[in-house]
């Protein structure tokens, strides 16, 4: 049977862990008229950008917030897209494209963030091959100060002792403590809140959770 019968679900707006069953089961949430329920499922990373904006336009230099929804096994993984959604230069390879990756090891999670772009060229763009791509494209230089503001990981099971920027500084956090990831139960989980870790979007680099 899939995996995906086992996953932990999150609720977008709350948190709340809901685990997934053998035989399959119903689950009842309270949703307000305004607002639909909406759940990330376990293993995922989901940009968003929190800011209320009147148009995307407006929205270009906005900083990004990760949701990493850490699965059962305690990885995760995300993709960010970006062009500059006026011109067809994104056929010219004038693109943003990233992974992000969460991985658990012992008492470590390790975020990452790689170039898909340069490692993906010939799939990097709808409808046209690229031969090559430049990392430092004309897009990318504009958008070169475009940062994660925040990272939510939820699923956290335990408070760190540490997190920090691998190779740089100690990063600002807090914990809410419950449930892990791999919990059986249904209920709050833990989540780990990282305070601007002052990363940008077009760069590679690794944040590192120690227990």
């Amino acid at each position: 049977m899939s995996d995906e019968f086992f996953q932990v679900y999150y609720d977008y707006f709350t948190n709340m862990a809901y685990r997934g069953a053998t035989a399959g089961k119903n689950i009842t949430v309270a949703a307000a008229l305004h607002q639909l329920p909406l759940f990330i499922r376990g293993g995922s990373i989901v940009p968003t950008r929190e800011r209320h904006r009147r148009s995307s336009t407006l929205m270009k230099m906005d900083p990004f917030t990760l949701r990493v929804a850490l699965s059962t096994q305690g990885s995760a993984r995300g993709e960010l897209y970006m062009d500059d959604g006026e011109t067809y230069s994104h056929l010219e390879g004038d693109i943003v494209w990233r992974e992000f990756a969460a991985a658990t090891k012992g008492k470590v999670v390790r975020i990452t963030s790689t170039d898909l772009a340069a490692r993906n060229p010939k799939e990097a763009v709808d409808g046209a091959s690229l031969t090559v791509f430049d990392p430092d494209n004309a897009f990318a230089k504009s958008v070169a100060v475009v940062r994660i503001e925040k990272m939510v990981l939820v699923g956290v099971g335990s408070k760190p002792k540490s997190v920090t920027l691998e190779g740089a500084h100690a990063l600002a956090w807090e914990y809410t403590e419950g449930a892990a990831s791999s919990s059986k139960k249904d209920g709050a989980p833990g989540v780990l809140v990282i305070k601007d870790p002052r990363v940008v979007v077009t760069e590679g680099w690794a944040i590192v959770v120690q227990f």
